[in-house]
């Protein structure tokens, strides 16, 4: 095995001919740290390339990659998107794609799908963790969660009167509705159970009795969602027809006090809208995600004014205990490929135009 590691984006040391197969492992310093610190991709029956991107051009990108010809690349967040002319080169040789993380729509083109290219990512490993964070937003907004330190200097007489300005409230027995219905959502609906809640979902092209075999009552539509729950979770991908599909008026049907939790993607709502309503105290929310992504948020972002809104920098999953899970199923699929068996977490085109 060949192991190199740059800290600039020189094209790192190659052994071998042209023709032999190679790994390329493309991890900057902090995901190597995270992911790949306990000598993990080093038991291969093929070379392997550690190559550090680092501050890498999309021009440097580019020539690695076409000098380098690996076979399989390994990714991760910080990967730039592969270029169009390497992924259209008649004598590509990249047959496998191992993103050690979630979506993969900004580093590879649909086409390298089409040419037959695997790829895989994470799979389900996230999901039960934002599913655990959904719950954990829900939870602190209805007890409101952000004004909590100040009832620690509350004087013991006027407890009684912040309790009563506080107005918690329980989960228990409530109508929860659910925008979506993919991964997270059915774990949410486990994660529900012990309280009671009497769970509906809705989701565009989702059959209604694939919802019943998980215990929901299917809505007939977002509105009917929207204003028939007191509780609303956002769980639905970002597609091309889903995006703003949470508009100010269905905002605007949520009862009063309703809690609106987001840890889908921000461009699925109106924020603005949803921002207005919690400031005037219409609505509690609680959000991991925010539709001017990556963060940082502006300084003049709205949200970030709103006393009672609890507001999370896109947390929810994976949790840190499970990065060393998201290496294992990698390189577990590393030894799949290389000995002809299927790979667990593969995107097919479908799954690649639902993502985000």
């Amino acid at each position: 095995m060949h192991d190199t590691a740059q800290a600039t984006c020189e094209l790192p040391g190659i052994a071998g001919t042209l023709s032999q197969e190679r790994v390329m492992v493309c991890l900057d310093d902090k995901e190597r740290e995270m992911f790949a610190s306990g000598g993990y991709f080093q038991n291969l029956p093929v070379e392997v390339i550690h190559y550090t991107t680092g501050q890498c051009t999309p021009a440097q990108w580019r020539k690695v990659l076409m000098e380098v010809q690996p076979t399989v690349l390994v990714t991760c967040w910080r990967a730039l998107p592969l270029p169009e002319d390497y992924v259209n080169d008649p004598a590509l040789r990249l047959r496998y794609v191992c993103h050690l993380v979630g979506s993969v729509k900004s580093l590879i083109p649909r086409r390298l799908l089409e040419r037959g290219v695997a790829v895989t990512n994470w799979g389900g490993i996230a999901a039960v963790a934002v599913a655990e964070h959904a719950l954990l937003l829900l939870l602190a907004a209805l007890r409101r969660n952000p004004r909590w330190r100040e009832g620690l200097q509350v004087p013991f007489r006027e407890q009684p009167q912040y309790r009563i300005e506080l107005q918690t409230l329980s989960l228990s027995g409530r109508a929860v509705g659910i925008h979506g219905f993919g991964m997270i959502a059915r774990h949410l609906v486990k994660l529900l159970q012990p309280f009671g809640v009497q769970v509906s979902a809705y989701s565009h092209g989702v059959p209604e009795s694939f919802m019943r075999k998980h215990g929901v009552r299917p809505c007939a539509s977002l509105e009917e969602l929207f204003s028939a729950h007191s509780v609303v979770v956002e769980c639905e991908a970002l597609t091309p027809y889903t995006e703003n599909s949470v508009t100010a008026g269905l905002l605007n049907l949520l009862p009063d006090d309703a809690v609106f939790v987001n840890i889908a993607r921000g461009r699925l709502v109106d924020e603005q809208e949803l921002a207005r309503l919690a400031r005037i105290g219409r609505i509690r929310i609680a959000l991991d995600v925010y539709r001017d992504e990556p963060l940082p948020l502006p300084p003049s972002a709205e949200l970030l004014g709103i006393k009672d809104a609890i507001l999370s920098p896109h947390i929810g999953g994976p949790t840190s205990d499970l990065y060393p899970k998201c290496t294992a199923l990698a390189e577990a699929n590393l030894t799949r490929f290389f000995n002809n068996e299927p790979l667990e977490a593969k995107i097919t085109l479908q799954e690649y135009d639902r993502a985000t």
